[in-house]
């Protein structure tokens, strides 16, 4: 398949612009030429400096992204303004944490983490705020998402407001939405989310939140205002929330909820001087097994693609459609030691030329097809705008999870960062309350 060149209405790499250094933002200016200068246009970047303070600032907002059309009234913006929360109202209430990771918790002697499969209460979203060519395909997860809760990630005032009377505008019921306002980073909630688990001998609902490695040393220092936040955020509502300085992203893990974790050896390597590192994440995972896979070639983020846990013992596993190339022997060599350790196997196609090429002449492939979300009889399944493999890709679902209702999520711009719809949010089990007190 030959590589697909995207308009400028499509041309959008999702990186935290706003939290990155203002001098880095200027460069990144200053270096674009002729057309390439139209990106200003689809990143509202002066919005990021001076958020709007009133409901007319909110619709120009609206209109200068190209989202006015079929958005919210202004009356709809003020009413929801009027009852958004505060940050600090939501700390106070004990329902958000912004704690750094020092010092260290210890962990609960009995964690089980549990797995997408098992009965949940909602989703944790990010508002891609500065991301419009995104809203569409948020709005598609928030839609999809209506027999749970969406926790969504906000920002604070009349650009919260805007957001959240702009789904209502698109069909959402703001009922089943419970915004979370403050200061937001990038949008891959999985990654700097807490681990959400039980205490597997009270029942009591626990999360354990690792350090955010955020893809390693070089983006932690760009973009450390974006990481910093992100780092320090976790939704704790009816979780006992412990913390721990080891390094470990959302997306180098998986469990089959009973005491087998898969891992990536991203994580040995950002947690080398951790003393005893195994024996510490087999304590804070409560690990009887930790199977280990290689870091997939070319990938930077050192994160778990192309393969998926769809039940205790049932494991989705790329298989490239190029035959030869690395990533095609990488998956082989998982798929070897994943049924070494007892899984059976389904096979997704991955369609290795599916790719854009954004501005600046960047390109990144696609097909990210395992990169899906379970939630209570329902998969949110990324397609990309290619239709035989997309159907090809539903399918394998369809046959996997016959119980499951599968809903494809146009994931096409989403993936120009690597991720796609498993990456950009995480999931809130249903567990007991800790006591108070």
């Amino acid at each position: 398949m030959s590589k697909r060149s995207i308009a400028y209405d499509r041309a959008f790499w999702p990186v935290p612009f706003w939290g990155m250094e203002q001098r880095l933002w200027q460069e990144y200016v200053a270096s674009l030429e002729g057309e390439d200068r139209r990106v200003l246009d689809l990143y509202p970047f002066r919005w990021v400096y001076a958020s709007p303070h009133d409901v007319e600032r909110a619709l120009e907002f609206l209109r200068q992204i190209g989202l006015d059309e079929n958005g919210p009234h202004a009356g709809v913006i003020q009413t929801v303004y009027e009852g958004l929360t505060t940050a600090s109202e939501l700390e106070r209430q004990g329902r958000v944490d912004w704690r750094g990771h020092e010092p260290g918790d210890e962990p609960t002697g009995a964690f089980r983490m549990i797995p997408e499969w098992e009965t949940m209460a909602g989703v944790l979203l990010n508002w891609p705020t500065f991301y419009p060519p995104l809203w569409e395909t948020f709005l598609q997860m928030v839609a999809a998402l209506d027999h749970v809760t969406t926790f969504l990630r906000v920002p604070e005032g009349y650009l919260g407001a805007t957001a959240l009377a702009w789904l209502e505008a698109q069909g959402i019921d703001l009922d089943a939405v419970q915004p979370i306002p403050g200061p937001v980073g990038d949008i891959w909630a999985r990654d700097y989310s807490p681990l959400y688990g039980v205490d597997a001998q009270s029942g009591v609902g626990v999360a354990h939140k690792f350090a955010f490695a955020a893809y390693g040393a070089d983006y932690r220092r760009r973009y450390r205002y974006s990481v910093d936040v992100d780092e320090r955020f976790a939704w704790k509502d009816g979780f006992d929330l412990r913390r721990t300085p080891i390094l470990l992203d959302g997306g180098s893990i998986l469990t089959d909820g009973d005491g087998t974790y898969i891992l990536t050896r991203r994580v040995l390597t950002d947690n080398a001087s951790v003393p005893n590192l195994q024996a510490e994440l087999e304590r804070w995972l409560c690990a009887e097994r930790i199977i280990w896979l290689d870091e997939q070639p070319g990938d930077t983020l050192g994160h778990i693609n192309h393969i998926k846990l769809l039940g205790p013992t049932l494991a989705l596993v790329g298989v490239p459609d190029e035959k030869g190339i690395p990533l095609a022997s990488y998956l082989h060599d998982a798929r070897t030691t994943l049924e070494d350790n007892g899984f059976e196997i389904v096979e997704m196609p991955v369609a290795t030329g599916l790719a854009d090429t954004m501005v600046g002449g960047a390109a990144t492939a696609h097909g990210l097809y395992a990169n899906s979300l379970m939630v209570n009889g329902r998969l949110l399944a990324a397609v990309f705008g290619a239709d035989e493999h997309d159907e090809a890709a539903l399918e394998v679902y369809r046959q996997a999870l016959p119980g499951y209702e599968v809903i494809p999520i146009d994931a096409s711009i989403l993936a120009n960062d690597g991720g796609a719809i498993n990456c950009s949010s995480k999931e809130i089990p249903r567990v007991q309350q800790p006591a108070e007190g």
